[in-house]
């Protein structure tokens, strides 16, 4: 779990950070996965370089994208120096309404006048489930707000962040998970994020041996979750690592 909080990160900017416990310091939420030797990103927030950094990442064979606001995007720039380790494209995928935002804010990558100085790309727009180097993966089509985004589904994990609703089909997709990583942005209700409780529900609908709490508000302590969250549901933090 390279980050796990919300688009504004922990502690916010402006205000007292002294005294917060390590676990609620928060970087912009983003996952790297290994299945095997393959190696998966899974979004690339403001924070990337400092996460990759902290967490010694080497290698990224392909991205995936859940959607394209700022807090998941900007740091597509930092996939520059893993392109050129690659020696080829790094391959993104994501749905048609991100990769054309991608395209749009970030055009100069795309711009084939500009020969250097910056990342090698190749975006592909995610229409259903697919096979990358042996990997399967299961696009899970959720709400944000009025957004139409992604989740994933990589073997018996699913990673489901800015979420406001999950349709029946998503849910029926993701039964009987080993583990669950779900949105979670505070206790009161937001209308285009889960709250606590709503992912609580989401967790035993699903029945996931285990949940992870992500994209967690400021507002949201470590200490306190723990002692709230019923048994199975546990809140992230940044630098969890979890083994499936």
């Amino acid at each position: 779990m390279l980050g796990c909080g919300s688009s504004v990160g922990s502690p916010v900017l402006g205000r007292d950070a002294i005294g917060i416990d390590e676990k609620d310091w928060r970087t912009r939420s983003s996952l790297y996965v290994t299945v095997e030797d393959i190696n998966i990103l899974i979004d690339t927030t403001p924070d990337f370089r400092q996460q990759a950094l902290k967490n010694n990442i080497k290698n990224i064979d392909f991205v995936l994208y859940t959607h394209s606001h700022a807090d998941h995007t900007h740091g597509i720039d930092d996939l520059r120096i893993f392109s050129y380790i690659k020696k080829d494209k790094i391959i993104c995928f994501a749905n048609k309404h991100t990769i054309d935002d991608i395209k749009r804010n970030f055009s100069y990558i795309f711009n084939k006048k500009n020969i250097s100085g910056r990342p090698r790309l190749d975006l592909r727009e995610v229409s259903g489930s697919f096979r990358e180097q042996g990997v399967e993966i299961k696009p899970l089509p959720i709400k944000h707000k009025e957004w139409d985004i992604l989740g994933y589904r990589i073997n018996n994990f699913a990673y489901i962040t800015d979420c406001s609703f999950i349709p029946d089909d998503t849910l029926s997709k993701i039964q009987g998970l080993d583990l669950l990583i779900i949105d979670a942005l505070r206790y009161s209700k937001h209308d285009a994020h889960l709250s606590v409780d709503e992912a609580i529900i989401v967790a035993q609908q699903v029945g996931s041996k285990r949940t992870i709490l992500t994209h967690m508000g400021s507002e949201l302590k470590f200490n306190e979750l723990v002692e709230y969250l019923p048994k199975g549901i546990e809140p992230g933090y940044d630098g969890l690592i979890l083994n499936i």
